[in-house]
């Protein structure tokens, strides 16, 4: 069939997959909310919690602040401060997190949703096995991409018209110094997908949970949730969720951008 770009980001047309050997994807993170349970207000529950990860999370820490729960395109802190448990691997690029009423994985190293959704169920059973949540009430899997340096003097040719926006506009003797635009979409039973795409100046940024960067960047961000008081808690279940979250955001991507990007960072196109 070989690889296309697809005109709608939420159809059913068939693609193949491209890998990216140098795509430009800074962080994917996936997070589950839950209700609030009592046996997570005890540290020892999140101490054995830790325990249960350490072959693979060996550091560490725990810090009382502002709990961050993501999604919709934005972060937003809670009105009191918690507890935040931190595991980190040995590489350090990915890391755990979890509070009382969220869990989360986040990496920087991401080798394809099938492992990333593969580890993301070994903490859902973990967690269950400690906590035994009665249900999720939100899924998501976040997909952050950051472009810098020659690529930005191209962006007409990475992107699709949609996505430009003022990028691809004609501005006489003004220079665009930041644009970021946002969309949500609803897809399906609580299903949606919240995306954002623009440019960045330097020393800036749109997500306090990413470093600001010292050179001026291009971003487009794709959070891929599912919203329901009704999210059962089984572990496999939670794994196919993220699967199928991951897989909408992959597709808004291959919508989103053209041949050109898929072999600007290394795709054999």
């Amino acid at each position: 069939m070989g690889a296309r770009q697809l005109s709608q980001p939420f159809g059913d047309e068939p693609y193949e997959e491209v890998h990216l050997p140098r795509a430009p994807l800074v962080r994917v993170l996936s997070q589950l909310r839950f209700e609030r349970m009592s046996i997570l207000d005890s540290p020892s529950t999140a101490s054995e919690f830790a325990v249960a990860l350490s072959n693979t999370y060996p550091y560490s820490d725990a810090s009382a602040e502002l709990n961050m729960l993501i999604g919709g395109g934005h972060v937003a802190p809670q009105s009191t401060p918690q507890t935040v448990w931190r595991l980190r691997s040995a590489d350090k690029k990915r890391t755990v997190t979890l509070t009382n009423g969220a869990v989360s994985l986040e990496t920087t190293a991401y080798t394809g949703r099938g492992d990333f959704c593969n580890e993301l169920l070994t903490i859902v059973e973990v967690l269950q096995k400690i906590a035994r949540v009665p249900s999720f009430n939100r899924v998501g899997v976040r997909y952050t991409n950051q472009i810098t340096g020659d690529s930005l003097h191209h962006l007409g040719d990475l992107f699709r018209s949609e996505i430009l926006g003022l990028s691809s506009a004609p501005l006489g003797n003004a220079q665009l110094q930041h644009a970021v635009a946002q969309a949500s979409f609803s897809v399906g039973d609580g299903g949606g997908l919240v995306a954002q795409w623009g440019e960045l100046p330097e020393n800036s940024g749109f997500d306090p949970g990413l470093p600001m960067l010292p050179i001026r960047s291009y971003i487009l961000d794709l959070d891929a949730y599912r919203q329901s008081e009704t999210i059962g808690p089984s572990s496999a279940a939670i794994q196919s969720e993220a699967l199928i979250l991951a897989e909408r955001a992959y597709r808004f991507l291959r919508w989103a951008v053209t041949l050109k990007f898929l072999s600007e960072f290394g795709g054999d196109v």
